[in-house]
């Protein structure tokens, strides 16, 4: 499914940009502010109907203009596909083939994108909503029908809180969590699928970013060895005092460690750095294996933060996988272009091809 053409009006500080792509590598250099990540961002607005850097569309429009458009074409089960996304007055319309879209899911099903940002490094110090957000996009692109369970979760969940904030309990807040529970389990379940066919690849690929071991561990949220049934008749004094529900999938987690010890606490951040790649790239692996896909992964300045080695060691990584690269940096001195792909310069908004 590479992305062969793509064409950007008005994102952030890019404008008029139509550039043709190679299926595999694509590099792009240009001093910071440039636009290299907003090429990047554009990118994933096409398979995600959303950036990566804000959870408001709006602020990519760039200043002075109405709005924003990126439009793709993408080879998908041999043939050409058309992704179109805009924002005017306020609204998102995403177009497929010409014809509107109902949103993500369609988007990924032509279009599966992965992102190794700037701030990769928060899948580790940031709280447990990042890496739950990180489960939840793996999960969502080889089961496309999760974005609708955890969705429900989430309004039986609202419901329940709801109740506990007018101060149902007994029987009439039974009728609030029975819901809870069953959506909960659907949850947990795809969740738990994933990250045990996802753990032993953050295993392998962590041990050649690395050198040393890495795993992770999934924590669905509540006590372990009870039941989600169990852990709410427990939490129940604490969420009627609250009015919010204290277990369940919305309060999981991934624990990551290395050496059977923390990453938060012992890893350095040039380690970090390389343990959250390797999460992503394991996500990635997991993506094509599932599907049979190589997809699209936007690796956005890979040299900062590394030294010559470990920036060595993510790069073969990277070219062992069968999946469409557009990668950023500084300069072709801190990174080398490989030789047959396309270059670009990025410079005060405009992209051009570097002949």
């Amino acid at each position: 499914m590479p992305l062969e053409r793509l064409q950007i009006d008005s994102v952030r500080c890019l404008q008029a940009v139509d550039v043709e792509l190679d299926p595999r590598r694509n590099y792009l250099f240009g001093l910071n502010g440039a636009g290299k990540t907003s090429f990047l961002e554009s990118i994933f607005l096409l398979g995600r109907g959303r950036s990566f850097r804000t959870r408001q569309t709006a602020r990519l429009v760039r200043r002075g203009s109405d709005g924003l458009t990126v439009y793709g074409e993408v080879r998908s089960s041999g043939r050409r596909r058309r992704i179109g996304v805009s924002l005017g007055g306020g609204e998102l319309k995403i177009r497929i083939d010409g014809e509107a879209s109902l949103g993500m899911s369609q988007l990924a099903e032509v279009m599966a994108v992965h992102v190794m940002g700037s701030k990769l490094h928060r899948l580790i110090e940031a709280g447990p909503s990042e890496r739950r957000r990180y489960v939840d996009g793996g999960v969502f692109h080889v089961e496309h029908g999760y974005l609708e369970i955890w969705r429900h979760y989430r309004r039986v969940l609202g419901q329940r809180n709801a109740a506990l904030k007018r101060g149902l309990s007994g029987a009439p807040l039974a009728v609030w969590t029975r819901p809870v529970l069953a959506a909960a389990e659907a949850v947990h379940a795809a969740r738990q699928r994933y990250t045990e066919e996802l753990s032993a690849l953050v295993e392998q690929v962590g041990g050649r970013l690395l050198d040393r071991p890495l795993r992770i561990v999934y924590r669905p949220g509540w006590r372990q060895g009870v039941s989600l049934e169990q852990a709410l008749r427990e939490s129940l004094e604490r969420d009627t005092r609250t009015g919010f529900t204290q277990v369940g999938p919305h309060r999981a987690d991934v624990d990551i460690r290395m050496d059977a010890g923390s990453v938060r606490d012992h890893a350095s951040r040039g380690q970090q750095k390389l343990i959250a790649a390797a999460l992503v790239l394991a996500q990635v692996r997991l993506f094509g294996q599932r599907t049979g896909r190589g997809g699209l992964l936007l690796v956005d300045d890979p040299a900062a933060e590394l030294d010559a080695e470990s920036l060595a060691r993510l790069m073969a990584e990277l070219e062992t996988l069968a999946t469409q690269l557009f990668l950023t940096g500084l300069s072709d001195q801190a990174l080398r272009p490989r030789k047959g792909f396309p270059v670009f310069h990025v410079e005060r908004g405009q992209v051009e091809a570097v002949v």
